[in-house]
Order: C-alpha cells, then structure tokens, then sequence
C-alpha cells in the first residue's frame, strides 16, 4: 500500500471496497487522507443488498493485495457481485472509461430545477390567503416569478440551453395559478402536484427524475423564499466540490434551502413509501456517495410561510442582494422606517390610507386615513376609514376603534 506505484491507483479510485474483518477499520481510515473518493465500504462479514448497485462490473476493476486474514461470508458474497474477487484483496473500481469530475462538466450537467412547495403543518397565513403562497406579491413580481428569474440567471451564467423548472406541489397545497414570463426555449416552467400524499421529499424527486440521465444534476430548492444570495452564486459554489450530493449550510444553523443532487443518486430511493431527505436518504447517501457541504455565513435564503417571514422576504427583496444584515451583525440597525407598501391592482385604497410594510390583496377595501401596519390583507378584507391594523392577516371587517 505505501509503494509509489500504488498510491496514484488509490487517489484515482472511484469507489473501494475493502473485504476485511473488524481489526482493518483502522487501516481504512488511515488510507483515507490519501485517496480522492470518500466512498470506502468494508464488508465485514456481510454484504448489504443496498450497495449491490455500486459494485457492477466496469471497464476497469482493479486489485491490490492488503494481506492475509480477510475471509468469510463478506468476501464470498463479493464474489458474487463482482466475480473474481479474491480473498485478502481490496477491490478499485476506476472510472477509466470518462475522465474525473470538474465543474464546468458538472454545470454542464446541470438540466433541471426543482421547486418544492408543501408542508407538514399549513401556516394561517397559506389558509387564509385563498391562494399560493408561491403567487403572494413581492416589490416586483412574485415569489414564483422570483424564482425564476433566479432560474434564468443561472441559464444565462452557465450557458445551459434549456433548464427545465418543475414546481413540485404537495397533495395538501394550493398550486400556483399564475406562470410568470419565461425566456422561450431557455427556462421552461411546469408545475406538478404529487400524486401521493406519503411519498416525502426524497420519494417525490426520485420519482419526478426517473425519465432523466444518472449523470444529469438537478438543483432542488424550496418554493416559498426569497433569495439572499443570487441562486447561481449558490449553484457556483456547490459545483466546485464536484460531488454527487451538496448542500448549502449557514453557520446560524438556518435551514438548508438548497441543493444540487446527481440523479443517480436518487435511484437508491425506494420506489413504495415514504423516504424523507434530510432525515432518512441523506443519512445513506454520506455512506454509499460524495457528500459535500457549503458553509455560508449567515442565512443565504428567507423563508415566506408565515406572516412574519413573508414581510422579512417582502423587504429583503426591496433591499436587494446582499444588502441585509442581522440584529447581531449591526445593533444600531432600525427596520422601524416604512420599506414598502404594495397593493395589488383591483384594490380599492381609500384617499390617506397608509400601508407601512403592508400587503393588501386583490379585492381589499382600505377606507380612507386607515393605517395598516406590519399586515396582509385578504381578499375579502375590509378595512374601515380611520382603523388600524397591526401584525395581522386580516379577513372580514375591521372596525374603527371607539377610543
């Protein structure tokens, strides 16, 4: 293991297998910091069915002797999954049939973006509002328009001749009605509602790729956010680890928002059930793949399922890329001053009436010197002249205090 003319094989090796008992757990991990590929597997005793699909014959399988006392049913089995496999040898299978990843490759790869709207628990904001949360109003278009927007900047960034959006939509979700303008025979947007409610985010992906390469990526992100970092520079910074699953993290422990996934990956997803991805598939995937994480600073995404998130991404968005800060980061920063106000075209906004960081949807009614604040007004809200409205989703009427 330690001649020159071994240790090139070892950092070119896609995948290896080790048929060894317990006592060679040591020698694996001290092989580790030598070799290009994470994917080490030892087979102790045993041979999981679920790697099964890793070890097919390929163009090129090499073997390198590791020494005597590795025997047994883990190196019997191997035999029958690969042929040929010798007791007391590690087994390389080399990618020599294609060149090793790079990024510009795996851009190029790059053929679809998945847009997942759904959860477990409906916020009131997304049951009161009588539509999508994907079609709620920004300054400037929609969410749904937002991302894609994102997506086209990243067709245009990458060069991609086509990306295919796919808006994926739970069985307990209201689709977006409305598709925002798309570039014609670069960005296309389709939406799809799953046809299982059990089938979970890793089910609902496997299922909508099964028509697509192994080799292709896609990029997966959550429908109902706005964007703090340009999705591409996101999409950029994942395709430089060249691995089959990354994902982008935030030191704040924010939720993960997006990720860029080889497709084969997801052929490992039972096709019956429910499979969640963060809880049950990624946990298989760091065994058997090249998992990979981005760290970004502080939160890249803002969530807009509530009504106090759906407001941050609202200003997030007036303020652009990059421009927010937190709380921590500038103490002395201020959000009491208006940053928008946005009514929609069919409502009626009484003369004096003010909307201070405030949405008012199709059909509202804001009679005249009403003061709404820091709210969302629905489509049958009613908003009496002289009233107030503070932190609320508002549907029906709001009368006028008598004090």
């Amino acid at each position: 293991m330690e001649s020159g003319q071994n240790s090139d094989l070892w950092r070119r090796a896609d995948v290896i297998l080790f048929v060894a008992q317990r006592d060679m757990c040591a020698l694996i991990f001290r092989l580790r910091s030598h070799i290009h590929t994470q994917r080490i597997f030892c087979a102790r005793g045993y041979f999981s069915d679920t790697y099964t699909h890793c070890y097919r014959p390929q163009s090129g399988v090499w073997y390198l002797p590791i020494g005597s006392g590795c025997s047994g049913s883990g190196a019997r089995a191997c035999r029958g999954v690969i042929g040929g496999v010798r007791e007391g040898e590690a087994v390389l299978r080399m990618s020599l049939a294609s060149s090793e990843k790079n990024p510009t490759r795996l851009i190029e790869s790059i053929k679809s973006m998945m847009v997942l709207y759904g959860s477990v628990r409906s916020t009131p904001l997304a049951r009161r509002i009588n539509r999508s949360l994907l079609d709620l109003p920004l300054v400037h278009g929609t969410i749904l328009g937002h991302q894609i927007e994102n997506a086209q900047s990243c067709a245009r960034r990458f060069g991609l001749e086509q990306l295919d959006v796919r808006v994926l939509v739970d069985t307990e979700s209201t689709a977006p009605l409305e598709l925002p303008n798309q570039v014609p025979g670069v960005v296309s947007c389709n939406v799809q509602q799953d046809a299982s409610p059990i089938r979970g985010v890793a089910g609902v992906l496997s299922d909508a790729t099964r028509g697509m390469n192994e080799d292709d990526y896609i990029i997966v992100t959550s429908g109902a956010q706005v964007y703090l970092e340009p999705l591409d520079d996101l999409v950029h910074a994942m395709a430089k680890r060249c691995a089959d699953v990354t994902l982008v993290s935030a030191r704040d422990a924010s939720p993960v928002g997006v990720w860029l996934l080889r497709v084969g990956v997801l052929r490992s997803v039972k096709q019956v059930g429910y499979v969640d991805l963060k809880e049950q598939a990624l946990d298989a995937w760091r065994v058997e793949h090249d998992v990979r994480v981005v760290e970004r600073p502080r939160a890249y995404v803002q969530p807009a399922r509530s009504l106090s998130e759906y407001l941050d991404a609202v200003r997030s968005h007036q303020d652009g890329y990059q421009n927010g800060v937190t709380i921590d980061e500038d103490p002395f920063r201020e959000d009491w001053e208006s940053s928008f106000g946005i009514a929609e075209p069919s409502v009626q906004l009484g003369a004096d009436a003010v909307l201070h960081d405030a949405i008012a949807l199709n059909g509202a009614v804001v009679g005249k010197g009403a003061v709404v604040v820091r709210s969302v007004l629905c489509p049958d809200a009613i908003v009496a002249p002289g009233a107030r409205v503070i932190d609320q989703v508002v549907t029906g009427t709001v009368r006028r205090s008598a004090s």
